[in-house]
C-alpha cells in the first residue's frame, strides 16, 4: 500500500535554513512572529539586525517592527544591548540585536553582556550620582538666558504646559529613554529639569535639522548645547529652502557609491543594503526609500 505524504519536504544540501520545532510550535507566537522569526533566521549568523532595513525589505511600519521586536524581547527569543556610549556617532546603530530560537542558546550566548549591563540598564534609583535630584514640586518657569536659543510659546497656555511638564526626572528618563542614550538625558535634566514633551520635541527637531544642514557634527551634542542656551539655531525659513536639493543630491552620490562598492570588494547585496540604510538613518524615510529601492534595482538589474 502506497503511504501518503503530506506534507513534501525536499532536502535540501544549499540554500536552506534550519529551524528549532519547538520556536514554531510555540503557542505564545502567532504567525506574524513566526514567520517574522524565519525571515531573521534565513538571514547570515553574522547579519546586522538593522530595523530600519527590516522595514524596507518587508514593507512594513515603524509601529509594526517594534511591536514585533519587542515582543520577541519579552518572549525571551531576542536580546537588545544598549551600547554605552556617550553620543551616537553619524550612522551608528544605539541597539545590538540578537536573535534565536532556542532562549537557552539564546541565553548562554549574551551572558557576557547580561552581567555587565551599562547604566543605561540600571534601575533610576541606582543610577550614579549625575542623575538630579527629584523635587515634589517642579518649577515651571523656564530660566532666563541673555539670548534664548529658541523662542517659548508654552507660556500662552498654562493648562497645555501643566499637562506637558514631566513632573521628575523619573517620568522624562522614561519619555527619552528610547530617543537618548542616558549620558545625555542625565545632561538634559542638569540643565533643565522643568523640560516638558513639547519644548523637548521641538529643540530635538531643530538639532535634526541642524545636523542635516552640515551645522553641527552630532545632534545630540547639539541639543544639549540648545538646551543649556549655548547654541543659536539657524532661522527655519532659511534653512528649509535648500535642504531637499541638497538631501536629493546626497542620497542619488551615496547610491552611486554603494553600486560601485559592490562591484569592487567582496560585499554581499545583503551587506551593501545594510551600509547604505546606516549611512542615510538621519535623512526623511520616504526619500531614503525611494533611494534604496533604486540602490536594489541597480544591483539586482
Amino acid at each position: 500500500m502506497t503511504k501518503n505524504n503530506f506534507i513534501i519536504k525536499n532536502h535540501h544540501k544549499t540554500n536552506y535554513t534550519v529551524i528549532y520545532n519547538k520556536f514554531i510550535q510555540d503557542k505564545n507566537l502567532n504567525l506574524e512572529l513566526i514567520g517574522f522569526g524565519i525571515y531573521l533566521l534565513s538571514k547570515p549568523s553574522n547579519w546586522i539586525i538593522n530595523p530600519h532595513q527590516i522595514r524596507s525589505d518587508l514593507n512594513i511600519g515603524k509601529d509594526k517592527i517594534a511591536r514585533l521586536i519587542n515582543t520577541f524581547i519579552d518572549l525571551g527569543y531576542m536580546y537588545r544591548q544598549k551600547k554605552d556610549i556617550t553620543f551616537t556617532a553619524k550612522g551608528e546603530l544605539k541597539n545590538v540585536y540578537y536573535f534565536c530560537d532556542d532562549k537557552e542558546l539564546l541565553n548562554k550566548t549574551t551572558e557576557i553582556f547580561r552581567s555587565d549591563e551599562t547604566t543605561f540598564h540600571l534601575p533610576l534609583s541606582e543610577i550614579p550620582p549625575l542623575q538630579i535630584a527629584v523635587t515634589e514640586t517642579p518649577t515651571t518657569e523656564l530660566p532666563h538666558t541673555e539670548n534664548p536659543p529658541y523662542n517659548n510659546t508654552n507660556d500662552t497656555n498654562d493648562n497645555n504646559k501643566k499637562n506637558t511638564l514631566l513632573t521628575s526626572s523619573v517620568s522624562i528618563r522614561t519619555y527619552l529613554k528610547d530617543i537618548l542614550d542616558d549620558f545625555t538625558i542625565v545632561n538634559l535634566l542638569s540643565a533643565k529639569p522643568d523640560l516638558t514633551i513639547d519644548e523637548f520635541n521641538r529643540v530635538y527637531n531643530l538639532a535634526n535639522l541642524e545636523f542635516k544642514n552640515g551645522r553641527c557634527n552630532n545632534v545630540n551634542a547639539c541639543l544639549v548645547k540648545a538646551i543649556k542656551g549655548e547654541w543659536n539655531f539657524l532661522p527655519i525659513s532659511i534653512s528649509e529652502s535648500k535642504e531637499d536639493d541638497k538631501i536629493h543630491r546626497i542620497l542619488h552620490s551615496k547610491v552611486i557609491y554603494f553600486q560601485d562598492l559592490f562591484k569592487n570588494s567582496s560585499f554581499s547585496k545583503d551587506e551593501i543594503f545594510s551600509k547604505f540604510l546606516i549611512d542615510s538613518q538621519k535623512y526623511d524615510e520616504k526619500l531614503v526609500a525611494i533611494y534604496y529601492k533604486n540602490l536594489k534595482e541597480k544591483l539586482e538589474s
